[in-house]
């Protein structure tokens, strides 16, 4: 990224995928203090949140677009949510752990349009610090450092290893051009490196550094948004990034607020 460009906003990232669906239908997960999910447009919006930062019944009642459920995001997906609801774009943006945003994509999944989008937020750590999965860990070690880091972003990185490794069904790329969220849709890849469940999670933030540009895919948003119509005149399908990765490769993969809501 040129150092005088501004990253992109998460909610203009948001708008402009919303944007590319006639009636966009839009789910975020981990809404806070509704900063992005108030700024994305969509005909219909559900927020999911434990801890809503805001009054939600009144926004509900000035937003009625907008449906607010106060619980965690496992309860809405497995007590909630109709099974036969889906959405065109899903953000992910809860607790910034892998093994909870791997549950939550795999929820995300199951709700996601045929052609629609799932994004997941803080998949690029700038530091160590930020990439610590325990939060009091994060608060702790920034104190004893007196770290002006504010980020905290987990070890959500190691969702888009699994991507990667396991789900040869979904394509992805990560924006290079802000801070770190990973796109993904369904489009089947051809290649996928032989990295075990046990590797992924055993992932260090040493090795991530090492392989982070080849494994998260980076690329500029507008060359992840390039699209191909199908089926209606604003309902699109991305095609999978070219990327030289050998399906045979043996080796491992490679304030402070939860980042920015």
């Amino acid at each position: 990224m040129n150092e005088q460009e501004k990253p992109l906003r998460r909610s203009n990232v948001l708008k402009r995928l919303t944007n590319l669906y006639e009636k966009p239908r839009y789910l975020e997960v981990g809404v806070a203090r509704g900063t992005t999910f108030n700024r994305v447009p969509a005909q219909r919006k559900v927020a999911v949140d434990p801890l809503f930062r805001f009054d939600h019944e009144a926004m509900g009642r000035e937003h009625p677009e907008a449906t607010y459920h106060p619980v965690t995001s496992d309860e809405y997906f497995n007590t909630i949510i109709e099974a036969d609801e889906e959405f065109d774009v899903i953000y992910l943006d809860g607790l910034h752990v892998y093994d909870q945003t791997l549950r939550d994509l795999l929820n995300a999944l199951e709700h996601l349009q045929p052609q629609g989008v799932i994004v997941i937020d803080d998949t690029r750590p700038p530091t160590y610090l930020a990439s610590l999965p325990d939060r009091e860990q994060f608060f702790q070690l920034r104190r004893a450092t007196r770290s002006l880091g504010k980020q905290w972003m987990g070890d959500v990185y190691k969702t888009v290893y699994f991507i990667e490794a396991l789900c040869p069904h979904l394509s992805y790329a990560t924006i290079v051009n802000n801070h770190g969220q990973t796109v993904v849709w369904r489009t089947r890849r051809d290649e996928t490196p032989r990295v075990t469940v046990k590797e992924i999670g055993d992932l260090t933030f040493e090795r991530f550094q090492q392989t982070q540009e080849e494994v998260l895919r980076l690329q500029r948003f507008g060359e992840i948004r390039r699209l191909r119509p199908r089926n209606s005149p604003r309902s699109v399908v991305l095609s999978s990034p070219t990327v030289s990765r050998s399906s045979t490769s043996t080796s491992s993969p490679r304030s402070a607020e939860p980042s920015g809501r």
